[in-house]
């Protein structure tokens, strides 16, 4: 859930506003509000942690070969010899690509010296070399000097001008001459690849330097974000205000620090909302969906709702689903659960949460592409075996489906019987969404509640024709219920709409018919609305498309490496396996990344209106830096 936050605002005496914020890092319950303002001394250690960082990621990015101690430096004397050592094998290098460069487009010229043109400038003569297209020789002719061809063919004439006088033809491409010859050019290039070579294995002597920088680094991150915090202090004559937020459950803390401090402490309701922070709290059973949140970026904003529960459920079979082969869900289940018991065991410290997420999504996989039979994509495997018994027929093979009537409908295969599963889940999923919206607006006696349960009609209506248009599976057919459901759809898909009319743009005590006006006016968006919630519907097909396309490429490689696995070809047809399953095993994950989190993200946080538009509780704890 998320946590109640209180908006905190503090009053020091100007000259005691560090030694104020030195007792709130030590506190660390604060977080303190960002106005964007700057100053020096921010600007001062942004710069010192950009070089700092400059310098840590070209040592990052070198792989020493040797085991050598670091130099005995400070981390800022380091980071200046490193930035300086950068700078020159960065100039090293582009020297000696562009000599390189340059004698490429000379090598065909031969070795000359541009001293013996200054010469014969020297004595009279002007010599200047042109290039012009293939077989103009005969043009040559009525050009005044003399003319010494020095190469031709189809492509190409180079030539030689002599004259008494400085004579540029303007239209013929000249040769410009470099400042020195060809050999010499080649003498600095070596010169500069033996610069460069001792450069870099002076760069991987400092690579052993990489974990004081790395340390250095995050000490001058809090360094800068102390710096921003006094600079988004507000001074007021010799008086100082700063402002911040802290957990509703945390004020008396905070009370007892402003007293032990003597700080003037004002503790109310936050005004401006987007500006809150998100603290999420979560039993520890529950915190294990953090790293996928952690890792999209994504944080719920203040007024918005913390779907950790709901995420977590859904998210695990969507995940199965997607991957959708026992024998890939077992990987995951024992990486997790190695990393689990090593934590637990050896380390004697909680394992990290990811470790716990993974062993369950690949506990739900196994237990998925058990019923499912799906082990490397090859049924065969378990012929014979217990694990045989345990497949669901119906979700491989289909069934005969007959009306409560006892009349045959029509024969399911196992790809419709999951597809007509995949459109139940969208639906349960997407209803869910609908139904805390009504509850949310229940709660605060608002009648946009009658508005939820008009997008709700609209759900269930939209599904039967989900599944008669998509699924080919209809309802009436099945039931045996005539055209009944076919005109109830329609007929609650009207009501759903006259209701999010009438409801949907209703305030709390306010004017009824100003609402049905904002009704009204909102209908274009209401019918696309209802256009987007037949496709989000189908969206969830996606679950089916993606298993069945793992299942394929995996089946595709069995098949490859099948008339491989005997006689001498044996090793071959090993590394197909191998190849091929590695290859579908990432593919698959990806396919959980893209499609899997955006069922979430999109279709269901869509229709709470969640935006993921906040941004993280960070309480401040963070140390200036004397130097």
């Amino acid at each position: 859930m998320i946590a109640e936050m209180k908006q905190i605002s503090m009053v020091v005496q100007t000259k005691d506003k560090e030694l104020t914020l030195d007792a709130l890092a030590e506190l660390g319950l604060v977080h303190l509000e960002d106005f964007q303002y700057s100053s020096s001394e921010v600007d001062d250690a942004l710069a010192r942690k950009n070089r700092a960082e400059d310098a840590y990621n070209f040592l990052a990015s070198l792989k020493s070969k040797n085991d050598l101690s670091p130099p005995a430096l400070e981390p800022s004397e380091a980071v200046e010899e490193v930035l300086q050592l950068k700078e020159d094998l960065l100039a090293a290098m582009e020297r000696k690509a562009a000599l390189e460069k340059q004698i490429a487009g000379l090598e065909g010229w031969g070795d000359f010296d541009p001293a013996d043109f200054k010469f014969l400038a020297d004595k009279g003569y002007h010599l200047r070399i042109y290039i012009a297209a293939g077989g103009k020789a005969e043009d040559l002719g009525e050009i005044e000097g003399d003319m010494v061809i020095l190469r031709e063919d189809k492509k190409e004439l180079a030539f030689a001008h002599l004259t008494r006088e400085p004579v540029k033809l303007d239209d013929y491409e000249e040769l410009n001459l470099p400042p020195q010859s060809l050999s010499a050019m080649q003498a600095e290039k070596n010169k500069l690849a033996a610069e460069v070579a001792a450069l870099t294995g002076k760069a991987e002597r400092y690579y052993a330097l990489v974990p004081a920088l790395r340390a250095h680094l995050e000490e001058l991150d809090s360094n800068l974000q102390y710096w921003i915090a006094k600079a988004n202090t507000v001074d007021e004559g010799n008086l100082t205000a700063i402002v911040g937020y802290i957990p509703a459950a945390e004020i008396e803390p905070v009370q007892n620090w402003a007293r032990q401090n003597s700080v003037a402490l004002a503790i109310t309701e936050p005004e401006i909302i987007e500006s809150v922070p998100t603290q999420i709290r979560n039993p520890r059973w529950l915190q294990i969906v953090e790293p996928v949140f952690k890792f999209m970026g994504t944080v719920p904003g203040y007024n918005e709702l913390d779907i950790s529960l709901v995420f977590l459920c859904f998210f695990t079979v969507f995940f199965a689903m997607i991957i959708g082969d026992a024998a890939y869900g077992c990987i995951f289940f024992l990486a997790g659960l190695g990393l689990v018991i090593y934590y637990s065991k050896s380390k004697k410290e909680k394992p990290p949460l990811a470790a716990v997420l993974f062993t369950i999504l690949g506990l739900a996989t196994v237990i998925w592409g058990t019923i499912t039979g799906s082990w490397f994509g090859s049924p065969e495997l378990i012929e014979g075996t217990f694990l045989e018994k345990l497949v669901i027929s119906q979700l491989i093979e289909g069934f005969r489906f007959y009306t409560p009537a006892g009349e045959f409908y029509k024969v399911l295969s196992g790809q419709d019987v999951i597809t007509l599963l995949c459109f139940i889940i969208a639906i349960f999923h997407l209803t869910i969404a609908q139904v805390w919206n009504f509850l949310l607006a229940l709660s605060q006696r608002s009648l946009q509640a009658l508005g939820q349960v008009g997008w709700m009609l609209i759900n269930f209506g939209l599904f039967y024709l989900v599944l008669d248009m998509v699924a080919r599976f209809n309802l009436d057919q099945a039931l045996g219920t005539g055209d009944l459901l076919a005109g109830m759809s329609l007929n609650i898909i009207i009501a759903g709409l006259v209701l999010i009319i009438l409801f949907g743009s209703q305030r709390r005590r306010g004017n009824f018919f100003k609402g049905l006006l904002g009704g009204l006016g909102d209908l274009p968006g209401t019918i696309l609305g209802s256009i987007s919630a037949f496709g989000d519907i189908i969206s969830y097909i996606r679950l089916f498309a993606m298993g069945l396309a793992g299942a394929e490429i995996a089946r595709a490689f069995n098949n490859m490496a099948g008339d491989l696995l005997s006689g001498n070809t044996f090793i071959f047809g090993v590394l197909i396996l191998l190849v091929g399953h590695t290859f579908n095993f990432v593919l698959c994950s990806l396919g959980v990344l893209v499609h899997g989190i955006r069922l979430k993200m999109l279709e269901f946080s869509g229709r709470l209106g969640i935006q993921w538009s906040g941004h993280e509780y960070d309480p401040f704890r963070y140390r200036r830096d004397a130097a």
